[in-house]
C-alpha cells in the first residue's frame, strides 16, 4: 500500500502551542486577518525553538487567484477580508492601483472618496514639477492649459478659456482685488503703466476708455505736445468726487474718504442711496488727518468701501483761477520765471481793477491759489465795447482810476488829453465852383476813397482839408458826409491837388488834428 502522509492539523482557532523543528500543522476554516479567525486556512512549520510559523495556507495563495494584471473588479471569495494580492503582467502594469482614498486608473488620478480632495505635496522644500513644454490643462477639451515653454520663448503661457480671479491677485509689487489696482506696503508709491515693450521709456500710447478721473493733489503732464478735443476747458470745480475709504454702517453720519482737499462746511454730499437729503447731506465738520467727514444727517443705509460720494461745493474760497506757465528770460536757473494770465478773485496788489477781473501776470508769485505781480502788455488788434458801454463815434479815454472808457454821447468836444503828438497830412484841393462848408465836414471822393477834415470853413473855392486818408485826384467827384450818415453831393471835381505836408508831427487836442464833434 502507498505511504500515507498527515501533518498535524486542526479545526479550532489557534494555531499548534508548539511544533518540533521541521514539524508541519494545518488549521483548517476561513481565514482573516486578526479576530478569531486569523490562524485559520494557514499552514504552519516548527522552528528549531519549536515556535509554530506561518508558512503558506490556501488564506494566502486565494489572495493570487486572478488574471495577471488585474486588479479593478477582482474578488477574493476565500477568506473573509477579500483582499487580494496584485500580480503585474508580463509589461509589469496593473489595470487599477488605489492608495488609500487615491485611485490612479488609465490616464487619470482621483479620489475615490465622495468630495475628497487630491492634494499634491512635498517633504520640505521639495516641487511638485510639471516638466518643461507640456500642459496642465482643465476641462475634458482642454478649454484652459498652462504650459512652461522652454523650447518656445522661455515663458509660462496661460491659454485657452478666460480666467476668472474672484480674489485678490498679486504680481510682484502690483496687486488687483475686485476694481482695484494698487501698489503693496514696502513697494514704495510709484505704479507705473508702460506701453511700451523696452521698459519705462517715453514710448508708446496708453489709451483710455471713458472718463478719467485723477484724485491727487498734483497732475504733471511731460509731454511735448497736448491736444484737447474739449471746445471749452473748464477750471475751478463746483463739485468732486471722493472715494470711500472704510465701510459705513447704518445710522451714523461720519464718512471717511481719501481726500478733504477743497472740502469745506457747509458742502453738500450726495450719490449713494444711504446717505441723507436736504439739510441732513450738509457737511459740518471735516478733519484733515484722519480724512474724515461729518454730516448733519444720519446715513440710511450702509455704505460699502470704494464707493464714490459727489462733494458739491457751496463756499466762496476766494481764490483766483487761470492758467500758468514758465519760461525762461535768458539762461541758467535764476532766470526761470512763472507767468500767469486768467481771472483774478479779489482785488489784489500792483492793480485798481475791481474783483473778478480778467488779468495776464508775466512775472507771478502764485500762492495759496493766488496770483500777485505786475501786470503785462496786451497787444491785439482791437477792442470792441459792448452795447450800453460805448456811443457811436465817442471818444476813448482814461479815468483818474485807470480805467480805459469811452464818450457817452457827449455835447462839447471831448479832449482826450492836453495835448496828442500826432501826424497829419493835410491837401488843398482846388475846385472851379465855390461850395459852403463847415469847419469838421468830412470831404469823401467817389471811386479813391479819398477823405479829410475841413481844416477852416466858410464858402470856399480852395479846401483845406487835413488827416487825410487816401489819394484826391482829379477825376472823381466830390461829397460832403454830414450827421446821421447824409451824404451831400458837391457836384465838383478838384481841378488841382496841393499837398500842403505828409504826416506831419503835430500837437492837437484831437486825433484828426481838427475840431472832432460826436
Amino acid at each position: 500500500m502507498a505511504s500515507i502522509i498527515r501533518i498535524k492539523r486542526s479545526s479550532g482557532t489557534e494555531k499548534p502551542a508548539s511544533l518540533a523543528w521541521g514539524e508541519l500543522g494545518y488549521v483548517t476554516g476561513i481565514g482573516s486577518y486578526g479576530g478569531l479567525n486569523q490562524y485559520k486556512d494557514r499552514v504552519f512549520v516548527g522552528d528549531d525553538g519549536t515556535n509554530s510559523i506561518p508558512v503558506g495556507g490556501h488564506y494566502y495563495t486565494s489572495m493570487m487567484e486572478h488574471a495577471p494584471g488585474s486588479v479593478a473588479g477582482v474578488q477574493n471569495t476565500r477568506n473573509t477580508d477579500g483582499g487580494i494580492v496584485a500580480v503585474m503582467d508580463n509589461t509589469r502594469r496593473v489595470d487599477q492601483w488605489n492608495v488609500d482614498n487615491l485611485r490612479l486608473d488609465l490616464n487619470t488620478l482621483s479620489s475615490t472618496d465622495t468630495d475628497g480632495d487630491v492634494i499634491f505635496s512635498t517633504d520640505g522644500s521639495g516641487h511638485v514639477n510639471v516638466v518643461d513644454d507640456t500642459f496642465l490643462s482643465f476641462g475634458s477639451d482642454h478649454d484652459a492649459m498652462i504650459e512652461y515653454d522652454e523650447d518656445g520663448d522661455n515663458e509660462v503661457k496661460v491659454t485657452g478659456a478666460n480666467w476668472q480671479f474672484d480674489n485678490y491677485v498679486r504680481f510682484g509689487c502690483v496687486g488687483i482685488s475686485s476694481n482695484i489696482i494698487e501698489t503693496k506696503a514696502g513697494c514704495g508709491d510709484l505704479l507705473f503703466i508702460d506701453p511700451y515693450p523696452d521698459g519705462l521709456s517715453n514710448e508708446g500710447t496708453v489709451v483710455i476708455k471713458g472718463s478719467l478721473q485723477v484724485d491727487g493733489t498734483t497732475t504733471s503732464v511731460n509731454s511735448t505736445i497736448s491736444t484737447l478735443n474739449d471746445p471749452i476747458l473748464h477750471l475751478g470745480d463746483l463739485t468732486s468726487e471722493k472715494t470711500v475709504m472704510a465701510d459705513v454702517a447704518v445710522g451714523v453720519n461720519t464718512i471717511t474718504v481719501d481726500s478733504v482737499v477743497g472740502v469745506n462746511t457747509g458742502d453738500v454730499v450726495s450719490g449713494p442711496a444711504g446717505l441723507p437729503v436736504g439739510a441732513g447731506a450738509e457737511i459740518t465738520n471735516y478733519n484733515e488727518t484722519t480724512k474724515i467727514i461729518t454730516i448733519q444727517g444720519n446715513t440710511t443705509a450702509g455704505i460699502s468701501t470704494t464707493t464714490q460720494i459727489t462733494v458739491s461745493h457751496a463756499y466762496d474760497t476766494q481764490t483766483d483761477r487761470g492758467i500758468s506757465f514758465g519760461y525762461n528770460t535768458s539762461s541758467g536757473t535764476s532766470n526761470n520765471k512763472t507767468g500767469f494770465f486768467g481771472y483774478i478773485d479779489q482785488t489784489s496788489p500792483n492793480s485798481d481793477a475791481p474783483s473778478r477781473a480778467w488779468t495776464y501776470i508775466p512775472d507771478v508769485n502764485l500762492a495759496n491759489s493766488l496770483a500777485t505781480g505786475t501786470r503785462g502788455n496786451l497787444d491785439i488788434k482791437g477792442i470792441y465795447y459792448q452795447t450800453g458801454d460805448y456811443n457811436t463815434h465817442g471818444v476813448v479815454y482814461f479815468d483818474e482810476n485807470g480805467l480805459q472808457t469811452s464818450t457817452n454821447a457827449a455835447a462839447a468836444p471831448a479832449l482826450t488829453s492836453k495835448q496828442i503828438l500826432t501826424a497829419i497830412t493835410k491837401n488843398n484841393l482846388n475846385i472851379s465852383s465855390s461850395v459852403t462848408l463847415d469847419t469838421g465836414d468830412i470831404i469823401r471822393q467817389d471811386n479813391s476813397n479819398a477823405y479829410g477834415v475841413v481844416e477852416a470853413g466858410g464858402n470856399l473855392n480852395v479846401i483845406s482839408v487835413v488827416g487825410v486818408e487816401g489819394v484826391f485826384d482829379t477825376t472823381n467827384n466830390l461829397r460832403k458826409e454830414g450827421e446821421n450818415g447824409t451824404i451831400e453831393n458837391l457836384s465838383v471835381t478838384p481841378t488841382g491837388i496841393n499837398v500842403i505836408y505828409s504826416n506831419k508831427p503835430t500837437w492837437t487836442s484831437t486825433l484828426d488834428g481838427g475840431t472832432f464833434w460826436e
